[in-house]
């Protein structure tokens, strides 16, 4: 499942990149506009939009075809095609000679990143230990904190270089995680589940056994025996299903859930952030900053290995999102003191600012959105749903890349109060929409979702796994003795 992780590492490298390389003078020299006041060459405004939210249209496609890859052949073959089409992007980015053959490097590497976070959840939703689940849904944003921590010291240690090489290395670099999953592909057992829908039981048997290689030859017969029985007519549904009254709802959690994760303003700090600390003053520190900002994520994705399975998943949201929207009152705070008033320690509480508001990020809304999101989807639709999610995900945050820099020019920090109010918005509406379902398996999570109890009071439910139910329809008698026992030894 690790391994699976890794094909987001491209996301967060390719995100950390490129915010590092537009602030530098030689990736500037060479797409940029010449200003003859200035006499430096740099790249407006409009160019830095454009380079920064097309890509998602990749994203876009990527989902979209990630999802009926994943469906009709498998997880494994969504990855080997996101491999080739990270190849691709990374190569047309590195030799770029032009803005527009740049940019359409970056759209190829971005249909990675969609195929990415739509086959990954739901692979490690199928596979991973209902008890483990939440642990092991949270290391794609490990990975894609990783790659950009990885992508900032690489800035950092290039950023001065005059020549092109100076973008050109971290650019290149993304060529080596694809070549490492490619290669360690063959090892990754296919999803049993997904191999049960396509009634290849046999296979399921035998890759269950490479996922649980503690459990004994019964032990793995009994769980492919009650999950084919659990999900007895589970094969693939249509797109109707979505939205029908079985599916509604959880299709809505899971189209919040990746609509809440962009809104918030995670484009500003990760993809605008080197760019907002030189406007502030910090021309020789921005990129140290920003190593700095990585670091403290990847620390706080870390952590929520063990908070997402202990704490749950709303307790997660919530309190993330409610320190996201105060880090982000803090920022507009500070950018509505006029700029000849505003004290070195303003413009530092206003770089603190936004790296605990990168923190919190991490600590909830990165990573549990992505676990919500797995484990929500019904089996018969899980691609479809997973799809739509990340194609709503991939518009907010295209939405939000293109508005940016206009708003940081308009308004500076002050954008600070737009996105504490959504971020409050945002946590009211968590409150009422998204569901605990911390420690149960895919099967308790369709008892839960169909019980009809208001979602947030689902974690009162009381619910069977899947073996259980199969345990009881395999002994029925033993269960009638016990019973006629029970009301004997009372008088009954």
């Amino acid at each position: 499942m690790l391994h699976m992780s890794c094909t987001a590492f491209n996301f967060g490298f390719d995100v950390g990149t490129f915010g590092g390389v537009q602030g530098m003078q030689s990736f500037q020299d060479d797409f940029g506009v010449y200003n003859p006041k200035t006499k430096l060459w740099a790249l407006p405004s409009w160019l830095r939009s454009v380079m920064t939210s097309t890509p998602f249209v990749g994203k876009a496609l990527g989902a979209i075809g990630c999802g009926l890859i994943a469906e009709r052949w498998g997880r494994r073959s969504a990855i080997f095609w996101l491999c080739i089409l990270s190849f691709i992007g990374a190569a047309l980015q590195t030799s770029a000679t032009t803005s527009a053959q740049f940019t359409l490097g970056r759209i190829i590497a971005y249909a990675m990143t969609g195929m990415a976070v739509v086959v990954v959840p739901i692979y490690q939703g199928e596979t991973a230990p209902a008890e483990l689940r939440g642990m092991f849904g949270c290391t794609i944003q490990f990975m894609i904190t990783l790659g950009q921590v990885v992508s900032s010291l690489v800035t950092f240690g290039t950023k001065g270089m005059t020549s092109n090489a100076g973008w050109q290395i971290p650019i290149g670099m993304q060529l080596v995680m694809p070549a490492v999953i490619l290669i360690l592909l063959p090892l990754v057992p296919e999803s049993p589940r997904w191999l049960l829908s396509k009634d290849r039981v046999e296979d399921a048997v035998k890759n269950l056994k490479k996922l649980r290689k503690h459990a004994g030859e019964e032990e793995v017969k009994f769980e492919i025996d009650s999950l084919q029985y659990a999900n007895a007519n589970q094969h693939k549904g249509g797109w109707m299903e979505l939205f029908n009254q079985k599916n509604r709802v959880r299709t809505g959690i899971a189209i919040f859930v990746m609509f809440g994760q962009q809104i918030t303003g995670q484009a500003f700090p990760s993809q605008y952030g080197v760019i907002f600390y030189q406007s502030q003053g910090f021309a020789s520190q921005a990129f140290l900053f920003n190593v700095l900002s990585n670091i403290i994520s990847l620390v706080a994705v870390t952590m929520t290995w063990s908070t997402v399975d202990a704490l749950g998943r709303r307790p997660s949201l919530l309190t993330g999102g409610s320190l996201m929207a105060a880090m982000m009152f803090i920022l507009g705070g500070m950018g509505s003191v006029p700029s000849h008033k505003l004290t070195s320690a303003g413009k530092h509480m206003m770089v603190a600012s936004i790296m605990l508001f990168s923190f919190f990020f991490s600590l909830s809304w990165a990573p549990v959105s992505y676990v919500v999101v797995s484990e929500t989807a019904a089996s018969r639709v899980k691609e479809k749903t997973n799809l739509i999610a990340m194609v709503i995900s991939v518009l907010t945050t295209f939405v939000t890349s293109f508005s940016t820099p206009s708003i940081i020019s308009a308004i500076g920090a002050k954008l600070g109060f737009v996105y504490g109010v959504i971020n409050i918005m945002v946590v009211v509406a968590t409150w009422f929409v998204v569901p605990e379902l911390k420690g149960k398996s895919l099967e308790e999570v369709d008892q839960l979702l169909e019980s009809g109890v208001r979602i947030r009071r689902l974690g009162e439910v009381e619910t069977k796994r899947a073996e259980a139910i199969y345990e009881e329809k395999e002994r029925p008698f033993e269960r009638v003795e016990v019973v006629e026992k029970v009301k004997v030894e009372n008088g009954s």
